[in-house]
């Protein structure tokens, strides 16, 4: 009878081990607080590059701005992004490097590579994230993204199938009570509508995601992991350092299922 209960216990557990490992292929909805969401503004598809724009008002002299994706099953391709002061009407953009001109082939913070970030820029997945992210990409090497850029020779191109992926920066020097302007192009080749965060497609596993968030506040989004450098002046949480360690030797075994989005 020992035996058997013995038994019965380690099947359990055994099984309830193999129960875990699926739900990291699973969708995760977006972190909350974004201060748009493409769906909003245009519910339809985005065939051609659009200009789009949002602000915010510094409540600190330091903000994250974040341009989060998700797209399954085809590609955002996200190029000229801007941030400026509204209020004093400065046409400076803050953004470093916005046309990614510093960066080459294949930069997206090290997520299954060794190239490091696009310069200026950070990136954060969500815990999801084992596979695919974006990364930036040229006129003459696309990376499934067939769109190119808006202008230039480089861009970015995002289809995170698993979670919201994003670029972020930590703007500084900024004037409390300020609107900041925020602009940004924006095209996908999915020849689909956009879905929206709220949407179950986007929240579930299964659904066909096509969207895009804003982000802007004192810190990054809640639940998102920073792959790329650390907030300024803010050390790296263990926690993220060792679920990104993780995640990364997931990479080869979950990329033979999702082979044609694979980094």
């Amino acid at each position: 009878m020992k035996f058997e209960i013995r038994a019965i216990m380690m099947c359990a557990l055994v099984a309830s081990a193999v129960a875990v490992v699926p739900s990291i292929a699973r969708a995760q909805a977006a972190p909350p607080g974004w201060i748009w969401d493409v769906n909003t503004v245009n519910p339809g598809g985005v065939p051609a590059y659009t200009d789009f724009t949002t602000s915010f008002v510094a409540d600190n002299t330091s903000e994250y701005v974040s341009f989060a994706f998700r797209e399954t099953p085809a590609f955002w391709a996200f190029d000229d992004p801007s941030v400026v002061d509204a209020t004093t009407g400065s046409s400076l953009n803050l953004l470093a490097d916005p046309t990614f001109a510093g960066s080459s082939y294949g930069q997206n913070c090290n997520h299954g590579n060794s190239l490091g970030c696009p310069v200026g820029w950070g990136a954060w997945i969500e815990a999801v994230d084992v596979s695919f992210i974006g990364q930036i990409a040229t006129t003459t090497q696309p990376y499934d993204c067939p769109i190119g850029p808006e202008t230039g020779t480089i861009f970015w191109c995002d289809g995170s199938v698993q979670g919201y992926d994003a670029l972020y920066q930590d703007l500084t020097g900024l004037t409390v009570g300020n609107t900041y302007d925020i602009s940004f192009y924006l095209e996908d080749n999915s020849g689909s509508g956009t879905t929206g965060a709220s949407s179950s497609d986007c929240t579930v596993s299964g659904g066909s995601c096509i969207d895009a968030l804003v982000y802007a506040g004192d810190s990054l989004p809640t639940g998102s992991i920073p792959i790329g450098p650390p907030p300024s002046g803010v050390p790296e949480p263990s926690s993220f350092v060792m679920l990104g360690t993780g995640m990364l030797g997931l990479v080869t075994a979950y990329r033979g299922r999702r082979g044609h989005k694979a980094v």
